[in-house]
């Protein structure tokens, strides 16, 4: 007599986010018994969401967020919520600083400030990605996608080649504007 291969487990924590409110809340993600449950950090302890059987869940992600989506419902956890404030602000103030480099220094300030811009995006998807393997965020998808729920991955490598694709046309472009405005 055989036995069936017990349901793999697996923790993701993260924060909950609620596109509402603007807010995360601390959370845990747990796959285990075949089950997938999803708990939230209350004034008061843990409270349990939902616990549903994992062919029931779809779960999304891509680089650093996992998405649930239970009875029509999303629920979007991150691991590291702090990397969105970051990249608005790196975003925010490498347009400032390139677009001031730019009127007062010309294009080729402007084109390293976007480079620096870059780098300094790349540097923070870095850290999330690091921050979701260390939160078990890979265990998580391999345990529900053998738990039998649904799952679909984007990873930061394709995220971050198509960031560049795009950054790469951005300058290319304003080298040929520059060239051509230089060449009347």
């Amino acid at each position: 007599m055989t036995m069936p291969a017990p349901y793999p487990d697996a923790v993701f924590t993260g924060s909950l986010g609620d596109r509402a409110a603007g807010t995360w809340t601390p959370a845990q993600v747990v796959a285990s018994g075949g089950f997938v449950t999803l708990r939230v950090i209350t004034s008061t302890g843990w409270a349990q969401l939902f616990s549903v059987p994992a062919q029931q869940v779809q779960v999304r992600s891509a680089a650093q967020r996992i998405t649930l989506v239970v009875g029509g419902r999303s629920y979007p956890i991150l691991a590291d919520p702090a990397a969105i404030g970051r990249a608005n602000y790196a975003a925010g103030m490498g347009s400032a600083m390139s677009m001031s480099h730019h009127l007062h220094h010309g294009a080729d300030d402007w084109v390293a400030h976007r480079t620096v811009g870059n780098v300094a995006r790349g540097l923070n998807q870095a850290g999330a990605a690091r921050a979701f393997a260390a939160q078990g965020g890979n265990q998580f998808l391999a345990a529900t996608r053998a738990s039998g729920a649904r799952v679909s991955r984007i990873g930061f490598l394709p995220l971050f080649a198509i960031g560049c694709g795009i950054g790469l046309v951005a300058v290319v472009l304003v080298l040929v504007v520059t060239v051509a405005l230089l060449g009347m």
